[in-house]
């Protein structure tokens, strides 16, 4: 049997995410939204081949046996590439998170521009949408308009590679804070499945006063209010 592979992060990226989904304290400074979450993480972006890479990374989260794949990446337009594996995702009750895009309006990644996918905007501290977050309306009858909500994406502060702190702003950063809120969900209420731990997210959300549905579809989600409707 081979030997784990040693952590590595060439650019931070993959570390800020993790950090936001699963952090904890130290010397006082607490990130995460999860803190009691397990981590399986992969490196897929970098070394050639991106696409196969994407693919193989999540056939080995499925048999990681994981509840949510967090995917702070995407493809420009619609690649179709990457739809049996999240609808593979969705029939195996695991919870797709995908980062929406950082093209602006009009535009959009895959796979976060799937219906199958829940999609993640960004927002910021005083609840209205940065020109960088992507958004798009589809022909289509199920989850014409993406994303499906949006998150914290700007001025984020994580973790970095080798310790100390980073601030990012992106819609890869507002995906792990609703994977995170995902994951506490289903420890809170681990009975419910991903499909209703999902509605939950999407009936807590709220627009804020400068928000559209066409840039934030359902606005900010609610913790709090995600699992009351839990019941």
């Amino acid at each position: 049997r081979r030997p784990a592979p040693r952590a590595n992060d060439p650019d931070g990226h993959g570390t800020h995410t993790a950090a936001t989904i699963a952090g904890r304290k130290v010397r006082g400074t607490m990130v995460g939204v999860a803190p009691g979450a397990r981590l399986a993480s992969a490196m897929v972006i970098e070394g050639g081949d991106v696409v196969a890479r994407v693919l193989g990374g999540m056939d080995w989260a499925i048999g990681r046996g994981v509840r949510v794949v967090s995917m702070s990446l995407g493809f420009p337009g619609y690649w179709p590439d990457f739809l049996a594996l999240t609808r593979l995702l969705r029939r195996r009750g695991v919870l797709p998170v995908f980062a929406v895009g950082n093209e602006g309006a009009g535009t959009s990644r895959s796979p976060g521009n799937y219906a199958e996918a829940l999609s993640v905007g960004a927002c910021t501290r005083d609840r209205t949408v940065p020109r960088f977050s992507s958004s798009q309306r589809f022909r289509r009858g199920a989850d014409a308009i993406v994303p499906d909500l949006v998150a914290p994406g700007v001025g984020i502060v994580s973790a970095r590679p080798g310790g100390g702190w980073q601030s990012m702003d992106g819609t890869s950063m507002a995906t792990p804070h609703v994977a995170g809120m995902a994951a506490l969900l289903m420890e809170a209420a681990p009975k419910k499945t991903a499909d209703e731990i999902e509605r939950a997210l999407f009936e807590s959300c709220r627009l804020g006063p400068d928000m559209t549905a066409d840039r934030a579809h359902r606005g900010l989600p609610s913790g709090p209010r995600a699992l009351r409707l839990l019941g």
